[in-house]
């Protein structure tokens, strides 16, 4: 049965004339690519944090720091410093600056500078798209036939098949950032953004400066003191949102400028916002809203939500207090005089969030459950949680991926957002972590690329993703025995990273693409007494991150595409079968190396 999931149909979706032409596009382009290329050919302005960003376009509101109709809020009227923090306080700060185009703003920079609505005019299934796009063949920013002005969503068929022609008015898409920083000056950031992937590095779609997430990450390292390895980046890998790699489409130039900026005023905004916290941290098994979805197999799933949640110290959670009736008499007076009235009770006090992030496993595919997807850009049940969990608590919300690669959801969009946003419990209800030192770290690696068909994708640039031609090999396994490890070597590779943080005993880890649940669960029993968010999409987007043995060959070479019943979906999209084993061998040992 097609997925639903990027590059398949989705529950219940019809073969309709445009899958129809998507399936035949796909196979057209791998069969191309696959046997005649093989291996060969192997300005951010500044934002002060008290001070709206934006128009107000449409209704939503694109901000910085400042408390709108779309919930969060940061307050950077007083300055704080590491000097400034009592014991079992950390500094946090957090922000959301949203993602609606906005091409007025980047006209000096690009003077063409518009967003084309016109479905009819983008998508190449149409004759008019056909046409429209012609024009852009000989620009090789994008391998596509498609209109530039146009904005296409990532993540269903391939190719420019479904733009963007409006904008989800009440939940918004957005760029957020959390900010949290200790006594000794050592600092995480975590940075999400609405899309369905976003990369390390790019080839060809960043307008200026390199605008890669660990690009991002080294140009805010010099901007701020701050370690590369503090900032961590993530996407939420909703469907619906846009596409910025390329294989969908992509955006227009200046929006992919806009996305950046947006993404690292975020950052910016969040860090200038710090004040004293107090941080807690949960977790609860949630069986009612995924489920493993392997087709040749039955895959361990990862059934936990892992959350946890930054109060501002001077607004904490407080019970009802009530002074006691006292019925003493003076002595002197009647025996019979009235007592003196009690003083009133001070009322309870809910507390003020400064940010509430949530960890779970589910593809961001239930907006559009089936059908097509209908033109507008839609943040999918991640933005419905954050906004929940921003109406109750306060602050800014932000919802990350565990263990998505082999789990769907169970419920609609809202059914999704709301359920998950229901079991965060109610505030001052968690763990409170009283060890607030922060530690940081970052492993890279060169690994091989064994998957032809999506290696020539990307070397071809059909994927803006940087490959090298440059071999690689992996060694790597739990066993001691050299012939139980998983081997792995290829002419052409592509460097990546997994990443680590500690947070006395809340663990955060991230991952380069979708990683399967199992490996997500040998992450979170690395830490028994503590919180794990063991996350994807983490400063990549490398498509499915599999241990080698759950893949298939078959599925790597082609045959995945079709999917069952010859060969596992996901494994078409998975660039080598040792990819998982590195991925956690890697992440294991880093935290292991962490203080």
């Amino acid at each position: 049965m097609p997925r639903n999931d990027m590059w398949a149909t989705p529950p219940g979706g019809s073969r309709s004339p445009r899958r129809i032409a998507k399936t035949l596009l796909t196979s057209f382009i791998v069969g191309v690519l696959s046997i005649g290329m093989a291996w060969a050919g192997v300005g951010l302005v500044p934002i002060s944090a008290d001070k709206k960003a934006a128009d107000e376009k449409n209704g939503v509101a694109a901000f910085v720091g400042e408390e709108s109709q779309e919930g969060g809020t940061t307050d950077a009227s007083a300055s704080y410093t590491p000097a400034d923090l009592q014991p079992g306080q950390i500094l946090a700060g957090a922000a959301k600056v949203s993602l609606y185009p906005r091409p007025d703003d980047y006209k000096e920079q690009f003077p063409d500078a518009r967003w084309e609505q016109d479905q009819s005019k983008c998508e190449i299934t149409s004759p008019g798209g056909v046409q429209e796009g012609a024009t852009h063949v000989a620009d090789f920013r994008v391998r596509w036939p498609e209109n530039p002005n146009c904005l296409y969503m990532g993540g269903y068929g391939i190719g420019p098949m479904f733009s963007i022609a409006s904008w989800d008015q009440e939940y918004g898409l957005w760029a957020r950032s959390v900010a949290m920083q200790d006594a000794n000056g050592d600092a995480l950031v975590l940075t999400l953004i609405d899309a369905v992937y976003w990369e390390a590095y790019y080839n060809s779609l960043c307008p200026g400066d390199p605008c890669g997430f660990l690009d991002l990450a080294n140009q805010l390292a010099k901007e701020t003191g701050l370690s590369p390895e503090s900032f961590v980046f993530f996407s939420t890998h909703s469907h619906t949102a846009m596409d910025f790699i390329g294989g969908w489409g992509a955006v227009p130039k200046w929006y992919m400028q806009q996305a950046t900026d947006s993404l690292k005023a975020s950052v910016k905004s969040a860090l200038g916002s710090m004040e004293p916290a107090v941080l807690e941290a949960g977790e609860t098994i949630l069986r009612a809203r995924n489920g493993e979805r392997r087709d040749f197999y039955r895959s361990a799933e990862d059934d936990g939500l892992s959350w946890f949640r930054l109060i501002d110290a001077d607004d904490q959670p407080t019970e009802e207090v009530c002074p006691g009736n006292s019925n003493t008499v003076e002595a002197g007076e009647v025996g019979n005089a009235s007592p003196a009235p009690p003083p009133p009770c001070e009322p309870a006090s809910p507390g003020r969030a400064i940010a509430t992030v949530g960890a779970y496993a589910a593809h961001p595919v239930t907006i559009d459950a089936g059908g097509e997807p209908d033109g507008q850009a839609d943040g999918d049940f991640p933005a419905v949680f954050a906004k929940r969990v921003e109406e109750n608590f306060g602050g800014v919300g932000m919802f990350l991926q565990t263990g998505l690669g082999n789990m769907s959801p169970r419920g609609n969009k809202i059914e999704m957002g709301n359920g998950l946003a229901a079991a965060i419990p109610a505030m001052g209800s968690g763990s409170q972590i009283t060890d607030t030192d922060v530690t940081v770290g970052r492993r890279t690696w060169d690994h091989p690329v064994t998957n032809i068909p999506l290696g020539s994708l990307g070397v071809a640039g059909f994927f803006d993703r940087t490959f090298n031609e440059t071999p690689a090999a992996v060694n790597v396994g739990k066993s001691s025995y050299p012939n139980q490890k998983c081997t792995s070597a290829s002419p052409v590779s592509v460097e990546t990273t997994v990443s680590a943080a500690k947070i006395g005993n809340l663990w955060i880890t991230g991952g380069p693409g979708e990683l399967f649940a199992g490996l997500t669960n040998t992450i979170e029993e690395r830490n028994p007494n503590g919180v794990t968010l063991a996350l994807g999409l983490a400063n990549d987007g490398l498509g499915y991150i599999i241990q080698s043995y759950e893949t298939d060959y078959a599925g790597r070479q082609g045959t995945g595409f079709v999917g069952g019943p010859l060969a596992e979906y996901e494994d078409a999209y998975s660039i080598d079968h040792c990819f998982g084993d590195a991925t956690l061998e890697y992440t294991i040992g880093l935290l292991e190396n962490l203080e």
